[in-house]
Protein backbone atom coordinates (compact mmCIF):
# COMPACT_ATOMS: atom_id res chain seq x y z
CA UNK A 1 0.00 0.00 0.00
CA UNK A 2 1.46 3.39 -0.98
CA UNK A 3 1.77 6.30 1.44
CA UNK A 4 -1.14 8.22 -0.11
CA UNK A 5 -3.56 5.30 0.21
CA UNK A 6 -2.44 4.51 3.72
CA UNK A 7 -2.88 8.12 4.83
CA UNK A 8 -6.33 8.31 3.19
CA UNK A 9 -7.44 5.10 4.92
CA UNK A 10 -6.14 6.24 8.30
CA UNK A 11 -7.84 9.62 7.91
CA UNK A 12 -11.15 7.97 6.99
CA UNK A 13 -11.01 5.63 9.98
CA UNK A 14 -10.22 8.58 12.25
CA UNK A 15 -13.20 10.46 10.85
CA UNK A 16 -15.50 7.49 11.41
CA UNK A 17 -14.28 7.26 14.99
CA UNK A 18 -14.99 10.98 15.34
CA UNK A 19 -18.61 10.36 14.29
CA UNK A 20 -19.05 8.03 17.24
CA UNK A 21 -17.30 10.46 19.59
CA UNK A 22 -19.45 13.31 18.28
CA UNK A 23 -22.63 11.44 19.18
CA UNK A 24 -21.34 10.67 22.68
CA UNK A 25 -20.17 14.24 23.27
CA UNK A 26 -23.43 15.67 21.94
CA UNK A 27 -25.52 13.47 24.23
CA UNK A 28 -23.35 14.42 27.22
CA UNK A 29 -23.84 18.12 26.41
CA UNK A 30 -27.60 17.62 26.05
CA UNK A 31 -27.70 15.86 29.41
CA UNK A 32 -25.87 18.79 31.02
CA UNK A 33 -28.24 21.33 29.48
CA UNK A 34 -31.33 19.36 30.53
CA UNK A 35 -29.90 18.97 34.03
CA UNK A 36 -29.27 22.68 34.28
CA UNK A 37 -32.83 23.45 33.18
CA UNK A 38 -34.24 21.06 35.79
CA UNK A 39 -32.05 22.52 38.52
CA UNK A 40 -33.04 26.09 37.67
CA UNK A 41 -36.68 25.09 37.58
CA UNK A 42 -36.41 23.53 41.05
CA UNK A 43 -34.71 26.70 42.31
CA UNK A 44 -37.29 28.82 40.49
CA UNK A 45 -34.45 30.59 38.73
CA UNK A 46 -34.68 32.03 35.23
CA UNK A 47 -33.89 29.47 32.52
CA UNK A 48 -31.24 30.67 30.06
CA UNK A 49 -32.03 30.74 26.36
CA UNK A 50 -31.59 27.20 25.11
CA UNK A 51 -29.38 26.66 22.05
CA UNK A 52 -30.73 25.32 18.81
CA UNK A 53 -29.87 21.69 18.24
CA UNK A 54 -28.96 20.40 14.76
CA UNK A 55 -28.10 17.14 13.07
CA UNK A 56 -25.48 17.59 10.32
CA UNK A 57 -24.89 15.03 7.56
CA UNK A 58 -23.01 15.03 4.29
CA UNK A 59 -19.54 15.50 2.91
CA UNK A 60 -16.25 17.33 3.41
CA UNK A 61 -17.77 20.80 3.53
CA UNK A 62 -19.10 19.66 6.91
CA UNK A 63 -16.25 17.29 7.85
CA UNK A 64 -12.81 18.34 6.64
CA UNK A 65 -10.17 17.09 9.06
CA UNK A 66 -7.21 18.99 7.59
CA UNK A 67 -5.94 22.53 7.94
CA UNK A 68 -5.80 23.56 4.31
CA UNK A 69 -3.64 20.81 2.82
CA UNK A 70 -1.66 20.17 5.98
CA UNK A 71 -1.75 17.52 8.65
CA UNK A 72 -4.98 16.47 10.39
CA UNK A 73 -6.01 18.74 13.26
CA UNK A 74 -9.67 17.80 13.64
CA UNK A 75 -12.65 19.19 11.77
CA UNK A 76 -12.25 22.70 10.29
CA UNK A 77 -15.33 22.73 8.03
CA UNK A 78 -18.59 24.68 8.21
CA UNK A 79 -20.31 22.95 11.13
CA UNK A 80 -17.20 22.35 13.24
CA UNK A 81 -17.24 23.30 16.91
CA UNK A 82 -14.80 26.10 16.04
CA UNK A 83 -16.95 27.36 13.13
CA UNK A 84 -20.78 27.40 13.16
CA UNK A 85 -20.66 25.70 16.55
CA UNK A 86 -18.92 28.75 18.01
CA UNK A 87 -21.03 31.63 16.64
CA UNK A 88 -24.53 32.91 17.30
CA UNK A 89 -26.31 33.94 20.49
CA UNK A 90 -26.27 31.30 21.81
CA UNK A 91 -24.14 29.11 19.53
CA UNK A 92 -26.01 26.00 18.37
CA UNK A 93 -25.33 22.44 19.40
CA UNK A 94 -24.50 20.30 16.36
CA UNK A 95 -24.39 16.52 16.18
CA UNK A 96 -22.11 16.14 13.18
CA UNK A 97 -22.37 12.83 11.32
CA UNK A 98 -20.88 14.06 8.03
CA UNK A 99 -17.96 12.22 6.44
CA UNK A 100 -15.57 13.53 3.81
CA UNK A 101 -15.75 11.95 0.36
CA UNK A 102 -19.42 10.99 0.48
CA UNK A 103 -21.55 11.27 -2.61
CA UNK A 104 -25.30 11.39 -1.98
CA UNK A 105 -25.54 7.66 -2.74
CA UNK A 106 -23.13 6.93 0.13
CA UNK A 107 -24.66 9.47 2.49
CA UNK A 108 -28.06 7.80 2.08
CA UNK A 109 -27.00 4.16 1.92
CA UNK A 110 -29.24 1.98 4.02
CA UNK A 111 -26.49 1.61 6.64
CA UNK A 112 -26.20 5.39 6.99
CA UNK A 113 -29.97 5.82 6.98
CA UNK A 114 -30.14 3.36 9.89
CA UNK A 115 -27.58 5.44 11.81
CA UNK A 116 -29.43 8.67 11.06
CA UNK A 117 -32.76 7.11 12.03
CA UNK A 118 -31.33 5.91 15.33
CA UNK A 119 -30.13 9.35 16.39
CA UNK A 120 -33.20 11.17 15.04
CA UNK A 121 -35.60 8.99 16.98
CA UNK A 122 -33.65 8.99 20.26
CA UNK A 123 -35.22 11.74 22.40
CA UNK A 124 -32.32 11.61 24.85
CA UNK A 125 -30.00 12.80 22.09
CA UNK A 126 -31.75 16.16 21.69
CA UNK A 127 -32.44 19.13 23.92
CA UNK A 128 -36.10 19.28 22.88
CA UNK A 129 -36.51 15.59 22.10
CA UNK A 130 -35.63 16.00 18.44
CA UNK A 131 -33.38 18.28 16.37
CA UNK A 132 -34.49 21.74 15.31
CA UNK A 133 -33.20 21.17 11.76
CA UNK A 134 -31.12 18.82 9.64
CA UNK A 135 -28.13 20.51 8.00
CA UNK A 136 -26.95 18.87 4.77
CA UNK A 137 -23.89 19.22 2.56
CA UNK A 138 -24.44 16.97 -0.43
CA UNK A 139 -23.98 16.69 -4.18
CA UNK A 140 -20.42 17.91 -4.66
CA UNK A 141 -18.89 14.44 -4.57
CA UNK A 142 -21.35 13.26 -7.21
CA UNK A 143 -19.75 15.77 -9.58
CA UNK A 144 -16.09 16.12 -8.62
CA UNK A 145 -13.64 13.26 -9.06
CA UNK A 146 -12.41 11.05 -11.86
CA UNK A 147 -16.01 10.70 -13.09
CA UNK A 148 -16.17 14.42 -13.91
CA UNK A 149 -14.95 13.56 -17.42
CA UNK A 150 -18.32 11.93 -18.14
CA UNK A 151 -20.04 15.32 -18.14
CA UNK A 152 -17.59 17.16 -20.43
CA UNK A 153 -17.75 17.38 -24.21
CA UNK A 154 -14.44 16.36 -25.71
CA UNK A 155 -12.21 18.55 -27.84
CA UNK A 156 -11.92 21.58 -25.56
CA UNK A 157 -14.72 23.58 -27.18
CA UNK A 158 -18.27 23.36 -25.79
CA UNK A 159 -17.64 22.59 -22.10
CA UNK A 160 -20.30 20.84 -20.04
CA UNK A 161 -22.59 18.51 -21.90
CA UNK A 162 -25.95 19.85 -20.66
CA UNK A 163 -27.89 16.64 -21.17
CA UNK A 164 -25.42 14.44 -19.32
CA UNK A 165 -24.83 16.96 -16.53
CA UNK A 166 -28.54 17.49 -15.91
CA UNK A 167 -28.97 13.71 -15.77
CA UNK A 168 -26.32 13.63 -13.04
CA UNK A 169 -28.13 16.33 -11.10
CA UNK A 170 -31.29 14.27 -11.49
CA UNK A 171 -29.56 11.68 -9.31
CA UNK A 172 -28.75 14.40 -6.76
CA UNK A 173 -32.37 15.55 -6.82
CA UNK A 174 -33.53 11.96 -6.30
CA UNK A 175 -31.31 11.73 -3.22
CA UNK A 176 -32.85 14.88 -1.77
CA UNK A 177 -36.34 13.51 -2.50
CA UNK A 178 -35.36 10.40 -0.57
CA UNK A 179 -34.02 12.50 2.30
CA UNK A 180 -37.27 14.49 2.41
CA UNK A 181 -39.30 11.26 2.54
CA UNK A 182 -37.03 9.87 5.25
CA UNK A 183 -37.46 13.08 7.27
CA UNK A 184 -41.21 13.01 6.86
CA UNK A 185 -41.30 9.55 8.49
CA UNK A 186 -38.75 9.92 11.29
CA UNK A 187 -38.72 13.66 12.01
CA UNK A 188 -41.86 15.20 10.47
CA UNK A 189 -41.97 18.95 10.22
CA UNK A 190 -38.25 19.49 10.76
CA UNK A 191 -36.66 21.71 8.10
CA UNK A 192 -33.70 20.51 6.03
CA UNK A 193 -31.08 23.13 5.20
CA UNK A 194 -28.53 22.66 2.40
CA UNK A 195 -26.10 24.81 0.41
CA UNK A 196 -24.75 25.39 -3.09
CA UNK A 197 -20.93 25.14 -2.80
CA UNK A 198 -18.81 27.83 -4.50
CA UNK A 199 -16.84 28.51 -7.68
CA UNK A 200 -13.94 26.09 -7.25
CA UNK A 201 -10.50 26.53 -8.81
CA UNK A 202 -9.54 23.61 -11.12
CA UNK A 203 -5.83 24.18 -10.53
CA UNK A 204 -4.77 20.64 -9.64
CA UNK A 205 -3.90 21.51 -6.02
CA UNK A 206 -4.78 18.75 -3.57
CA UNK A 207 -3.83 17.33 -0.17
CA UNK A 208 -1.67 14.23 0.07
CA UNK A 209 -4.63 11.94 0.76
CA UNK A 210 -6.89 12.68 -2.21
CA UNK A 211 -7.42 14.57 -5.46
CA UNK A 212 -7.04 16.38 -7.70
CA UNK A 213 -10.72 16.14 -8.55
CA UNK A 214 -11.23 18.57 -11.46
CA UNK A 215 -8.11 19.38 -13.47
CA UNK A 216 -7.35 15.83 -14.70
CA UNK A 217 -10.76 15.47 -16.37
CA UNK A 218 -10.52 18.96 -17.85
CA UNK A 219 -7.05 18.26 -19.21
CA UNK A 220 -8.18 14.93 -20.67
CA UNK A 221 -11.15 16.56 -22.40
CA UNK A 222 -8.97 19.33 -23.84
CA UNK A 223 -9.73 22.37 -21.66
CA UNK A 224 -7.16 24.82 -20.31
CA UNK A 225 -7.39 26.49 -16.90
CA UNK A 226 -9.45 29.51 -18.01
CA UNK A 227 -11.92 27.31 -19.87
CA UNK A 228 -12.06 25.09 -16.80
CA UNK A 229 -12.96 28.06 -14.60
CA UNK A 230 -15.88 28.88 -16.88
CA UNK A 231 -17.03 25.24 -16.84
CA UNK A 232 -16.94 25.07 -13.04
CA UNK A 233 -18.78 28.40 -12.81
CA UNK A 234 -21.51 27.05 -15.09
CA UNK A 235 -21.72 23.75 -13.19
CA UNK A 236 -22.17 25.48 -9.83
CA UNK A 237 -24.84 27.81 -11.23
CA UNK A 238 -26.78 24.85 -12.65
CA UNK A 239 -26.42 23.09 -9.30
CA UNK A 240 -27.80 26.23 -7.60
CA UNK A 241 -30.82 26.19 -9.94
CA UNK A 242 -31.62 22.59 -8.96
CA UNK A 243 -31.27 23.36 -5.26
CA UNK A 244 -33.25 26.59 -5.50
CA UNK A 245 -36.09 24.80 -7.30
CA UNK A 246 -36.24 22.39 -4.37
CA UNK A 247 -36.17 25.24 -1.86
CA UNK A 248 -38.91 27.22 -3.59
CA UNK A 249 -41.06 24.09 -4.14
CA UNK A 250 -40.87 24.43 -7.91
CA UNK A 251 -39.71 20.81 -7.93
CA UNK A 252 -41.69 18.50 -5.67
CA UNK A 253 -42.01 14.74 -5.20
CA UNK A 254 -45.38 13.40 -6.36
CA UNK A 255 -48.17 14.13 -3.92
CA UNK A 256 -46.21 16.70 -1.89
CA UNK A 257 -46.98 20.40 -1.48
CA UNK A 258 -43.69 21.43 0.14
CA UNK A 259 -40.17 20.10 0.57
CA UNK A 260 -39.65 22.09 3.80
CA UNK A 261 -36.16 22.76 2.48
CA UNK A 262 -33.99 25.87 2.73
CA UNK A 263 -30.89 26.48 0.62
CA UNK A 264 -27.99 28.68 1.71
CA UNK A 265 -26.53 30.37 -1.36
CA UNK A 266 -22.82 29.95 -0.64
CA UNK A 267 -21.66 31.09 -4.08
CA UNK A 268 -19.13 33.98 -4.12
CA UNK A 269 -18.36 33.50 -0.41
CA UNK A 270 -14.77 32.37 -0.93
CA UNK A 271 -12.34 34.70 -2.65
CA UNK A 272 -11.45 33.37 -6.08
CA UNK A 273 -7.81 32.77 -5.21
CA UNK A 274 -5.57 30.66 -2.98
CA UNK A 275 -5.45 33.08 -0.04
CA UNK A 276 -6.62 32.12 3.46
CA UNK A 277 -10.12 33.35 2.60
CA UNK A 278 -10.05 31.43 -0.67
CA UNK A 279 -9.24 27.89 -1.76
CA UNK A 280 -6.71 25.61 -0.08
CA UNK A 281 -7.15 23.13 -2.94
CA UNK A 282 -9.58 22.40 -5.74
CA UNK A 283 -12.52 21.66 -3.43
CA UNK A 284 -11.83 22.96 0.08
CA UNK A 285 -11.29 26.20 1.94
CA UNK A 286 -8.77 27.14 4.57
CA UNK A 287 -10.30 27.52 8.07
CA UNK A 288 -10.95 31.28 7.55
CA UNK A 289 -12.85 30.46 4.37
CA UNK A 290 -14.95 27.86 6.14
CA UNK A 291 -15.60 30.49 8.82
CA UNK A 292 -17.01 32.81 6.15
CA UNK A 293 -19.24 29.99 4.90
CA UNK A 294 -20.42 29.31 8.47
CA UNK A 295 -21.47 32.96 8.73
CA UNK A 296 -23.63 32.52 5.63
CA UNK A 297 -25.36 29.65 7.40
CA UNK A 298 -25.73 31.75 10.55
CA UNK A 299 -27.55 34.50 8.64
CA UNK A 300 -30.05 32.01 7.21
CA UNK A 301 -30.53 30.31 10.57
CA UNK A 302 -31.16 33.64 12.30
CA UNK A 303 -33.90 34.38 9.77
CA UNK A 304 -35.44 30.92 10.22
CA UNK A 305 -35.17 30.93 14.02
CA UNK A 306 -35.39 34.61 15.08
CA UNK A 307 -34.08 35.33 18.55
CA UNK A 308 -32.79 31.79 19.08
CA UNK A 309 -29.27 32.00 17.61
Amino acid sequence: MDTRTQFANELLEASKAAQVANAQAHKAAVDRIKGSVTLRSNLRAATPKLPLDFLAIGDSWFEYPLTGNGLPIGNTAIVADSQLGAIGNPPPRILNQALHGQATTAMLSYENQEKIRNVLTDPSQWISGRPDAILVSAGGDNIAGDQFAIYLDYGGTTGLDPTRFKALLGDVQAAYFDLFAFRDIFAPGIPIIGHTYDYALPNGVHPICAGPWLQPSLDFAGYDYNAGLAIIHSAIDIFFDVMNDLATDKTLPPGKTTNNFIVVDTRTTLSGDTSQTGWANELHAYPPGFAALAKKFLTVLQAKFPGRI
